[in-house]
Order: structure tokens, then C-alpha cells, then sequence
């Protein structure tokens, strides 16, 4: 009985010590990842520069937003295609092998 208490203790241990392994790898991955973000506002005022000047851009993409939607909507409105039918609860396969089966079985009384 000691035996087997010791060796669901040393189990034990390992796996909650894989556990914590797991947990402080994580842990390290999650603030090596957050020191490794850029300056604050470098983004955002790169943003604001391409922006300001490139109301072409806009417009074409507001255009192609447009054209996007038109096609979804044109999509929808469209003719269904009839739906299939259900498939079979039973294959070809499986319908030919059970009756084989109760072919070489005989008749149930």
C-alpha cells in the first residue's frame, strides 16, 4: 500500500510540476511579447499622414465597398438552386451487406 501511495504521489508531482513548467513558459512569452511593441503614436500619426492627402484613395474605396455590397446583395436576390434530396440513411454498400447477411442466417421464427 506504500508503495502504490508513492508512486501516486510522485505522479502527481510530475504532472503539476508540468503544470507550473507550462504556466512560467507562458508567462515569459506573454511579457517578452509585450516589451517588444513600438513606440507609442508612431503608428497612428503614420496613419493620420497618409490620410490626409489621398482622397483619391478614398473614393476608390468607397467605390469598391459599394461594388462589394451590390454583388453580395445581387447574390442573394438570385435564383435558389431546388435543394437536393436527403441522402439515404443506409449506403448501397450497407444495404447489400446486410441482406447478405440475413440470407446466410435463414429465416427468423
Amino acid at each position: 500500500m506504500t508503495t502504490a501511495l508513492v508512486i501516486t504521489l510522485v505522479g502527481m508531482g510530475l504532472v503539476f510540476g508540468a503544470i507550473l513548467l507550462f504556466w512560467l513558459f507562458m508567462s515569459v512569452l506573454v511579457s517578452y511579447a509585450g516589451r517588444r511593441r513600438e513606440s507609442p503614436g508612431t503608428a497612428e500619426t503614420e496613419l493620420k499622414e497618409s490620410t490626409a492627402g489621398d482622397e483619391e484613395g478614398v473614393r476608390q474605396r468607397a467605390a469598391l465597398a459599394a461594388v462589394a455590397v451590390a454583388l453580395a446583395l445581387a447574390d442573394e436576390a438570385g435564383p435558389k438552386p431546388f435543394p437536393l434530396p436527403p441522402t439515404a440513411l443506409v449506403s448501397t454498400w450497407q444495404a447489400v451487406m446486410r441482406s447478405k447477411q440475413l440470407g446466410e442466417r435463414g429465416q427468423v421464427r
